[in-house]
């Protein structure tokens, strides 16, 4: 009488099963595995990139200007900031809040701006796999980048300064967060998250379409890491304790300042 191999059939549905898991579990499981991931509630912290890496945003390395250039439409010789090299996605709950203060921001385009000059034209647009992003310059940067005066700002950052509205209110999340990145996904019927940064080791959790997002070497603040500057997660406390919370921000530093004592 012939008997089925019942290992040999859940070895089996195992192999398929794990290579049919997400790209953002996958990773988690091997980071875990080495010991540099750190768990708050449903969120995956990735050691490597929020607390041993280093970071500081400084907008004048990544932008070049023409020397002695005084014009207020002056343009950088070249851009390699955030604004200029990372495709913004938008959610719907980010449109209707742009939505809501365009007519603002508008007053501090030019007039000749696509978004001045065409009434009809809408601030976001959609990409190739229907979801929605920030329409772009033809120079690749944003279009609420402002090239004024041998400086750079984003048009809405600007627009709730000078009308004093909370910032946080109407600018994009996404941008807020750049280079965090939250990244959902199941374990075993459970909705998790992961909190990394773009960066070359984690290229492979993003399409491909968000290449230049991955590449530190377009990056002044992820190529330079000097010891002398806090770790990204300092850095970036503001927006975690946003998006996540103060008391999920309170335990990431307890756990980052016991970490560094070992």
């Amino acid at each position: 009488m012939s008997q089925k191999s019942p290992r040999r059939s859940n070895a089996l549905k195992m192999f398929v099963r794990d290579l049919s898991f997400a790209p953002s579990r996958r990773y988690v499981d091997v980071q875990r595995e080495l010991g540099r991931i750190f768990t708050v509630g449903k969120v995956d912290v990735d050691i490597d990139q929020l607390i041993s890496r280093t970071f500081l945003c400084d907008r004048h390395r990544c932008i070049q200007w023409t020397p002695h250039e005084k014009k207020k439409d002056a343009r950088p010789l070249i851009d390699n900031s955030c604004c200029s090299r990372y495709s913004v996605p938008v959610t719907d709950f980010d449109r209707e809040k742009l939505l809501r203060i365009l007519p603002l921001v508008k007053k501090r385009l030019g007039k000749d701006h696509p978004l001045n000059a065409d009434r009809d034209a809408a601030p976001f647009e959609l990409d190739s796999d229907y979801a929605f992003v920030m329409r772009e310059q033809e120079n690749g940067a944003c279009q609420f980048a402002l090239y004024e005066q041998g400086m750079t700002t984003c048009a809405v950052h600007k627009t709730c300064l000078e009308e004093k509205l909370p910032v946080w209110e109407f600018k994009p999340l996404s941008c807020s967060l750049w280079p965090l990145a939250l990244l959902d996904y199941d374990r075993d019927g459970e909705d998790r998250y992961l909190l990394t940064i773009y960066s070359d080791a984690t290229s492979g959790l993003f399409d491909d379409e968000d290449s230049q997002s991955n590449d530190e070497s377009h990056f002044a603040c992820l190529v330079d890491q000097s010891p002398d500057y806090d770790p990204l997660y300092k850095t970036m406390q503001g927006v975690i304790e946003q998006v996540l919370g103060a008391d999920f921000y309170r335990t990431l530093d307890k756990y980052a300042s016991k970490l560094a004592r070992r």
